[in-house]
């Protein structure tokens, strides 16, 4: 179930929050559809260098106050070197602010727990990313 995944995932994220790679976007786009909203945002996370995100929230109920969402990412390094993963986890909303926790497969095999929170009001995306072992 959702909220026995979200327990389990933050378990996780206060077990490895002093592991954490740091990331810190900008949203560059808000596209509202009916019953969803497409964000995407840039910036850089430690380790992987700048990155694109592509996040398709959708909400569960009329106040849109919690929901899921898939997405995309693409990572490159100064070296060139590019990397891709798929977004997928849940969300919840306190005002302005959007608490998201994601679980990404990447293609090179490994994933990645995050847990982010946007700033809808600033267009600030903040997250703490954890390599899932």
């Amino acid at each position: 179930s959702t909220l026995s995944s979200s327990s389990a995932a933050s378990d996780v994220y206060k077990r490895q929050s002093k592991n954490a790679s740091k990331g810190n976007f900008e949203v560059t786009s808000w596209k509202a559809g009916g019953g969803y909203s497409v964000i995407t945002s840039e910036g850089f996370v430690d380790g992987y260098g700048k990155v694109y995100l592509t996040h398709k929230f959708k909400a569960n109920s009329g106040e849109a106050l919690t929901g899921d969402f898939t997405g995309a990412a693409r990572a490159i390094s100064k070296d060139g070197d590019m990397a891709f993963a798929s977004l997928q986890g849940i969300w919840k909303r306190e005002g302005k602010i959007l608490t998201i926790h994601t679980l990404d497969s990447l293609t090179d095999g490994t994933a990645n727990y995050a847990k982010g929170t946007f700033d809808l009001y600033e267009g600030t995306l903040k997250f703490d990313v954890f390599a899932v072992e």
